[in-house]
C-alpha cells in the first residue's frame, strides 16, 4: 500500500474491547456486493452522458470532477450508477463504492468510506500493506488529508471513480469529509459521485444546506434524476414482462408508478401475483408507509383524510372533513408537504406526491375508519362543497348510503357523457344499475337507465356489453311495460347487434317489433329513427326493397317534423343502396351530402357511418389518396368528440392502417395500429393489432407469429380480426416453409368466417385462396411426383373456391372493386405457377407470362407490396422463358420496393433471381452459368430432361447439352452424383 493509503488504514484512534474498530479501511458494516446491471439501461441518456463526461475527464487527466446526483427513492439512481460503474470497469478505472446507512439518530462515522476502502483492499490486495498501530491522537484534519492522499495516490496508478450513495443518511463527519474532498479536487484523475434521495430532504434536514454549499464549488455539478417519461416506463414494463400485457394494464401501471422505476417494477410483479386487482404488494406498501412514521399525529390524521379523498383534494373539502382547527390544519399540511408526502396542486388543492402513497395510506386504514371518513365526505359534498357527482357517488357508496349513491351515480353518468367520457359514463351507469337492483327501483326507471348504460357502452367501444345490458333487461321486464320504452330497448339492442359479428340475434325481428310498438301517427322523431334503423338492418340482410322503403319513410317523417337529424342515418342507407345498385357516382355524392347533413344536425354516429362508407367507396374505385384521407379524418373527428372507439370510428382507423399498408406507407400504417399511451377497449386493441400484422408479416418480424397466437381467441368475437390476422399468418407460415400450417390456417378461417358471417362466399376469400395457392407453389417443387400431383389438386379446390367467391360475393351492382379484381388476377397467376412448378398441366410460356403481367397490372391501383411481389414472380417466369433482360427489369423494380419497405421475405425471394453463385467443384474448374445452376437445381429435385425443358421453356435437346456441361464441370459421372456434389458444395439455392 502507498504511504498515503497506509495512513488511511492506521491514522485513527486506538481501539479497545469496548469500542468498534473505526479504521476507515475496515468494513465495519457489511453490505451486499454492488450489483452490476444485467439488462439495458432505459432512458437516462442525458444524465448518463453527464456522468460519463466525468469519467472521460478523469481518464484523460483533464482534472478531477464531481457530480451530486439527486432523485426520489426508487427513481433509478442506483441503476444509473450501476451502469456508470460498469463503464468505468470496462474503461480501466478503479472503482470505489460506499453506501451510507440509516442508523436513526446514532450515526456511524465514515461508513461509506469504510466500505469503499474495505472493498478496495479485498478486491485489490496488491494495493494493501501491513497496517500500523492506530494512533489515538489523530486529528480530523489529518484523517481527511489521509483520505485525499490515498485517493490521489491511487489515481496515479489508474483513474479513480469514487461513488458515495445515500448521503441523506450520512452522519455529520461523513458529510464534512465529502465536502472536504469536493473542495480539494484539482487535477487528480478522480471522478467523485455523491447521491441522495431528494424526497428525504425536508426543510430541517442538515444535508439541504450542505448540498447548496457543495454546489457552489467550481468542480461540482448538480444533477437531478427526474421520473421516467411514459415511453420509458412502457419500455421498462416490456423489458420486465416476458408475456405482452394488454394496453389497459400497461397504462394502469404507467399511471400508478408515475415514472418511478422501482414502483413500476413492483407493479409489474404484482400484475402476475395479484392479476385482475389493484392490490399493492405488501413490501411496497410498507416501504411507502415508513414515510409517515416520523410525522406528528396531526399530520398523519390529515394525510389519512386526504387519502380517502383520492389523488387530489381541495383545501375547503379537506378542512371540512379533517375537522381540526385552522392552525392545526395549516401546521399539519406544512409538515406533510415538507416531508414530500403531499404537495400543492393549483391554487387551492393538494395531491399526493406519489399516487401509490395515497393507495398505501388508504389501504392501511381500518374498515370502520374508512366508512366514517367516506360518510363525512359524502355529507360535505352533498352540501355542494367543491366536488362532483362522481365523487359524491363514490363516497356515498363506500359509506353504504345507497340511495344517495344511486342518484349521484346517475348524475355522474350524465356529466361524463356531456364531457365526452363514455367509458366513465358506462361505469357510473352500471354502478347505478347494481344499486338500483338493491334498492328495488321499478322496472320502467331501470329500463331507462339500461338504455343510457347501453348507449354509453356502445359509444365507449363495448358493443357486446351494450347488447348484454339490454338483453338482460328485456328478459325480466314485465309484460305491461310502456310500449315506447320497450321499443327504446329494442332499438338500443339492435343498434349494438349491427356491429357485432358473433351474435345469434334476430336484429330484423327486433327492429320490426320496435316499429310495431311506435305508432306512425302522430309522426315522431323516434318513429323516424326506428324506421331508419330497420332499413339498415334490412339492407344488411340483403332485403333491398324493404330497406329502401323504410329509409324513404324515415326521410319523409323527418321532413314532416322539420327534424332532419332524425333521418341522418336513413340518408346514408339510401346512398349505400345506390352503391350496391352499381351507381358509385351517385352513391359518393349522396354519402358526402349525408355526412354534411349529419354534421350540421349534430348526429355524430350517422356522420361517422357516412364518411366511413364514402372512404370505402373511394378505395373500391382505386382512389387511395382520398380514401385514406377520409378514413383518417373520420377517426380524428371521432377522437375530437370522445368517440374514438365507437363502431365506424374504430373501423375507420383500422382501415386507414390497412390502406396505408397498401400504399406502401408502412411506418405510418404501423403507427396507426399502435395504441401506446391510449386506453382502448380490449376488442379495439385486438382489431388494431390485427391491422398492424400486415406490416409485421411483410417485414418478416420475429414477433409477428406470437401476435397471431394471441389474437386467435378474438376470431370468434370479430371477423375483421380473424381475416386480418389469419391472412397475415398464412404469409408468415409460407415464408417459414410451413405450408401445411398455412393451409390449415386457411381452412380454419374459411370455416369460422362462413359461420360468423352466415355465408360461405365473401370477397376476402379470393385473397385467402390466392395466398394459399402461392404457399402450395412455394413448396411443390421439393416434393416427389405423387406429392406434386396431390398439391396441385389441393390448389385446384382453392382456385375453384376463389372463382366462386368472385361470382357470388359481389355486393356492388354485380361488380367487385379494384382490389378484388387484382386478387382475382393473382389467383389465376398463382394457379399457373403451381402447375408450372409442380409439372402438372403446366402453362406454356406466353400464357404464364401474360397471367403474371395481368397480376402486376391489377395491383397497379396502388398496392405497392403486392405489385412488387407479383413482379418478382413475373421475373422468375421471364427468366425461365429466356427473357433475361425483361426479368432483370422486373426484379429490379420489385427489389427497389422491397428495400424501401424493409420487406425481408420478398428480398429473400428476389435473391434467388440474382446472379447465382458459380462455386467450382475443384480448383481450376469452370464456373457454372446461371442457366446451368437452374438446371442443376431441377436435377437435384429429381426432374427428367423433359420436365426440366417444360419448366425452363427450352427444348429437351438444350437441356441435354446443359446436363452434359454440368457433369463435365463438376467432374462427376451421373445426375445422382451431380446432385450430391451440388448439395455438399452449396451450389443449390
Amino acid at each position: 500500500m502507498t504511504a498515503a493509503a497506509a495512513d488511511v488504514a492506521t491514522a485513527v484512534p486506538p481501539q479497545d474491547s469496548r469500542q468498534p474498530d473505526r479504521r476507515v479501511s475496515v468494513p465495519a458494516v457489511k453490505i451486499a456486493d454492488v450489483p452490476r446491471p444485467s439488462g439495458p439501461l432505459i432512458g437516462r441518456s442525458v444524465e448518463l452522458a453527464a456522468l460519463q463526461q466525468r469519467l472521460d475527464d478523469a481518464a484523460a487527466a483533464r482534472g478531477a470532477g464531481a457530480v451530486v446526483l439527486s432523485g426520489d427513492a426508487g427513481v433509478g439512481k442506483t441503476r444509473l450508477l450501476g451502469e456508470l460503474t460498469r463503464r468505468a470497469d470496462e474503461g480501466g478505472l478503479l472503482t470505489l463504492i460506499g453506501h451510507c446507512i440509516d442508523f436513526g439518530d446514532v450515526g456511524m462515522p465514515y461508513v461509506a468510506f469504510s466500505e469503499a476502502f474495505g472493498r478496495l483492499v479485498a478486491e485489490h490486495p496488491e494495493l494493501g500493506a501491513p497496517a500500523t498501530e492506530p494512533d489515538d491522537r489523530i486529528e480530523r484534519g489529518a484523517l481527511f488529508e489521509a483520505v485525499l492522499g490515498a485517493l490521489t495516490s491511487l489515481a496515479e496508478r489508474a483513474p479513480v471513480l469514487l461513488v458515495a450513495e445515500d448521503v441523506h443518511w450520512a452522519d455529520q463527519s461523513t458529510r464534512e469529509l465529502v465536502g472536504f474532498l469536493l473542495a480539494r479536487l484539482r487535477h487528480q484523475r478522480i471522478a467523485l459521485i455523491v447521491s441522495y434521495r431528494s424526497d428525504d430532504l425536508n426543510r430541517r434536514h442538515p444535508l439541504r444546506r450542505t448540498v447548496a454549499e457543495w454546489a457552489r464549488l467550481p468542480r461540482v455539478e448538480r444533477l437531478h434524476l427526474p421520473p421516467l417519461d411514459q415511453d420509458e416506463v412502457r419500455e421498462l414494463i416490456r423489458s420486465l414482462n416476458v408475456e405482452p400485457m394488454a394496453e389497459q394494464e400497461v397504462r394502469r401501471i404507467i399511471d400508478r408508478s408515475e415514472g418511478n422505476a422501482f414502483f413500476a417494477e413492483e407493479l409489474v410483479a404484482a400484475s402476475v401475483d395479484y392479476a385482475g386487482t389493484d392490490m399493492l404488494p405488501a413490501e411496497l406498501a410498507d416501504l411507502l408507509l415508513v414515510r409517515l412514521d416520523r410525522l406528528s399525529d396531526d399530520a398523519r390524521h390529515v394525510i389519512r383524510v386526504a387519502a380517502v379523498a383520492g389523488r387530489r383534494v381541495s383545501h375547503a373539502l379537506l378542512a371540512e372533513v379533517a375537522d381540526v382547527p385552522d392552525g392545526v390544519l395549516d401546521a399539519a399540511l406544512h409538515e406533510a408537504i415538507d416531508a414530500h408526502i403531499l404537495e400543492p396542486r393549483g391554487e387551492a388543492d393538494y395531491g399526493f406526491r406519489h399516487a401509490l402513497l395515497a393507495e398505501a395510506v388508504y389501504d392501511d386504514l381500518l374498515p370502520g375508519e374508512r366508512v366514517r371518513l367516506h360518510a363525512a365526505y359524502a355529507v360535505t359534498l352533498a352540501k355542494a362543497v367543491d366536488g362532483t357527482a362522481a365523487e359524491l357517488a363514490r363516497h356515498a357508496r363506500e359509506s353504504h348510503d345507497l340511495p344517495t349513491a344511486y342518484e349521484a351515480s346517475i348524475r355522474a353518468g350524465h356529466e361524463a357523457i356531456t364531457v365526452g367520457a363514455p367509458q366513465e359514463a358506462m361505469r357510473q351507469y352500471e354502478t347505478a344499475l347494481e344499486l338500483g337492483a338493491a334498492l328495488s327501483i321499478d322496472a320502467a326507471e331501470l329500463s331507462r337507465l339500461v338504455v343510457d348504460a347501453s348507449e354509453a357502452a356502445y359509444t365507449a367501444g363495448h358493443p357486446h356489453r351494450a347488447f348484454q345490458l339490454v338483453q338482460a333487461q328485456l328478459e325480466q321486464v314485465p309484460d305491461d311495460l310502456d310500449p315506447i320504452l320497450r321499443a327504446e330497448l329494442l332499438y338500443t339492442i339492435a343498434t349494438a347487434s349491427l356491429v357485432v359479428d358473433d351474435l345469434d340475434f334476430d336484429v330484423l325481428g327486433a327492429t320490426a317489433e320496435a316499429l310495431r310498438l311506435v305508432p306512425a301517427e302522430p309522426a315522431s322523431k323516434f318513429r323516424a329513427r326506428t324506421a331508419a334503423l330497420h332499413a339498415r338492418a334490412a339492407m344488411y340482410r340483403n332485403r333491398v326493397d324493404e330497406a329502401e322503403r323504410w329509409a324513404t319513410e324515415a326521410v319523409q317523417t323527418a321532413r314532416e317534423l322539420g327534424r332532419p337529424e332524425a333521418a341522418a342515418d336513413a340518408y346514408t342507407t339510401l346512398a349505400v343502396l345506390r352503391r350496391r345498385a352499381g351507381d358509385p357516382a351517385t352513391a359518393a355524392s349522396g354519402l358526402a351530402q349525408a355526412a354534411e347533413q349529419a354534421l350540421t344536425a349534430g348526429e355524430i354516429r350517422a356522420e361517422l357511418r357516412s364518411r366511413y362508407n364514402l372512404a370505402g367507396l373511394y378505395y373500391d374505385q382505386g382512389d387511395l389518396d382520398r380514401s385514406v384521407a377520409t378514413y383518417e379524418a373520420n377517426a380524428e373527428r371521432a377522437r375530437e368528440v370522445g368517440r374514438q372507439w365507437m363502431g365506424y370510428a374504430l373501423e375507420s382507423r383500422v382501415t386507414a392502417s390497412i390502406v396505408r399498408y397498401v400504399r406502401g406507407d408502412w411506418d405510418e400504417s404501423a403507427d396507426l395500429a399502435r395504441v401506446d399511451g391510449e386506453s382502448p377497449p380490449a376488442l379495439a386493441e385486438a382489431m388494431l393489432a390485427a391491422a398492424g400484422l400486415a406490416v409485421s408479416a411483410g417485414r418478416g418480424e420475429a414477433t409477428a407469429a406470437d401476435l397471431v397466437a394471441r389474437l386467435r381467441p378474438w376470431w370468434q368475437r370479430d371477423g375483421l380480426v380473424a381475416i386480418l390476422s389469419g391472412g397475415a399468418a398464412i404469409d408468415l407460415y409460407v415464408d417459414d416453409g410451413r405450408v401445411e400450417a398455412a393451409l390449415g390456417m386457411h381452412d380454419d378461417l374459411v370455416a369460422l368466417l362462413s359461420e360468423l358471417w352466415q355465408q360461405p362466399w365473401f370477397l376476402g376469400r379470393i385473397r385467402l385462396s390466392s395466398l394459399s395457392v402461392a404457399g402450395l407453389a412455394s413448396g411443390v417443387a421439393s416434393r416427389q411426383a405423387a406429392g406434386r400431383a396431390e398439391w396441385v389438386e389441393r390448389g385446384r379446390v382453392l382456385v375453384e373456391a376463389g372463382r366462386t367467391s368472385v361470382e357470388r360475393a359481389q355486393p356492388f351492382g354485380g361488380r367487385i372493386g379494384v382490389e378484388g379484381i387484382a386478387w382475382q388476377a393473382r389467383l389465376e397467376a398463382e394457379w399457373a405457377r403451381l402447375r408450372w412448378l409442380g409439372d402438372v398441366e403446366p402453362p406454356d410460356a406466353d400464357e404464364h407470362v401474360a397471367l403474371w403481367q395481368h397480376a402486376v397490372e391489377g395491383f397497379d391501383y396502388g398496392h405497392v407490396f403486392e405489385q412488387a411481389r407479383s413482379r418478382a414472380r413475373l421475373a422468375a417466369v421471364l427468366r425461365a422463358a429466356g427473357r433475361a433482360a425483361e426479368s432483370a427489369e422486373q426484379a429490379g423494380l420489385a427489389r427497389e420496393v422491397a428495400q424501401r419497405l424493409g420487406a425481408a421475405p420478398l428480398l429473400a425471394e428476389l435473391r434467388l433471381l440474382g446472379t447465382p453463385r458459380g462455386a467450382a467443384h475443384s480448383a481450376g474448374s469452370t464456373s457454372l452459368t446461371q442457366r446451368e445452376h437452374e438446371v442443376l437445381g431441377l436435377i437435384a429435385q429429381g426432374r427428367t430432361n423433359r420436365q426440366i425443358a417444360r419448366q425452363l421453356y427450352i427444348s429437351e435437346k438444350t437441356v441435354s447439352v446443359h446436363v452434359s456441361n454440368i457433369l463435365a464441370k463438376l467432374g462427376v459421372g451421373g445426375r445422382t452424383e451431380a446432385a450430391a456434389v451440388a448439395r455438399r458444395e452449396g451450389l443449390l439455392r
